[in-house]
């Protein structure tokens, strides 16, 4: 008795915040909900007006092309890292701490400082490009341009986290295998191919799914990066995301059952890549004999 009372505060928690916030979301998405008002029923006009609506096609486009850049970037950089952590240097320490900050710097001020990085007239890549006798790019002012600034600056934001499980998941690779392997003659690149990435797995299907469903997700880095004076300047850029089109339709311009409806996209986007991916994992994750 004294367990399921210490469990109330959560429950009732997650019953308020959670269960009924989602059954209120799907509720809504079947309203017709404005800014002011009570909803009145709809049926299924918000679904059929998502099906006829171009913007909402271009930023699914553009959500799945994001995350196809971002997450293998993730990825590739988190591995790369957890494997340098693993050799004793001088200044390892130092090194550690540096890849561990952006995990606990504010996303805000680190977007902020990206934004003045990639500025046109006054920016440090600019300069660069001049001193190198480049010409400056106007990283803002093109669709492809604020595909690579975002790329990296999400990059930048979250390799941290999957840095630090994917070094955890190589300290449990017996050490016993690498030393067979270099009686045998691998390298270290071999050992690496044949060893440390086949049972790595899944410490890394992990981190892809996972990465996957934040990439989907992604809001605050468009919204902070491209202040818009009016909030269509990331339309124009083409590079609306769904999240980002969820929070015009829902404060912008104020159609709540329509964003509700949008956010369920949503909702069934990440619900299909993850299946996917959890259907993909039998092939290429290595459990071990037990698993």
């Amino acid at each position: 008795m004294i367990g399921y009372l210490l469990l109330a505060p959560l429950l009732v928690g997650l019953l308020v915040f959670r269960a009924y916030g989602f059954g209120y979301n799907i509720w809504l998405s079947f309203m017709n909900a404005g800014a002011f008002g009570a909803p009145k029923f709809a049926g299924l006009a918000n679904y059929q007006d998502l099906l006829g609506d171009n913007q909402l096609r271009v930023a699914i486009l553009n959500t799945f092309k994001f995350a196809i850049i971002a997450v293998p970037g993730v990825i590739v950089v988190s591995l790369a890292l957890a494997t340098l952590m693993q050799y004793r240097f001088r200044g390892q320490s130092v090194f550690r701490a540096i890849v561990f900050l952006p995990a606990v710097c504010l996303p805000t001020a680190a977007i902020l400082v990206f934004g003045w990085m990639f500025q046109t007239q006054y920016g440090l890549v600019n300069s660069a490009l001049q001193v190198m006798g480049a010409s400056p790019v106007s990283w803002f002012g093109s669709a492809s341009g604020v595909t690579v600034v975002v790329s990296l600056l999400v990059v930048y934001l979250s390799f941290s986290v999957p840095t630090i499980i994917l070094y955890a998941g190589m300290q449990d690779i017996s050490p016993d295998l690498y030393e067979a392997a270099t009686l045998d003659g691998a390298g270290p690149v071999r050992q690496f191919f044949s060893i440390t990435l086949p049972l790595l797995t899944p410490s890394l299907f992990f981190v892809i799914i996972t990465t996957t469903i934040s990439a989907l997700k992604l809001f605050d880095v468009v919204y902070v990066l491209l202040p818009p004076v009016d909030h269509s300047v990331s339309l124009n850029y083409g590079f609306t995301l769904v999240y980002y089109y969820f929070y015009l339709a829902f404060l912008e311009t104020g159609q709540r059952g329509y964003a509700a409806a949008v956010s369920l996209v949503l909702l069934l986007i990440i619900l299909a890549v993850s299946i996917v991916l959890m259907r993909l994992q039998r092939r290429f994750v290595h459990y071990g004999e037990n698993g």
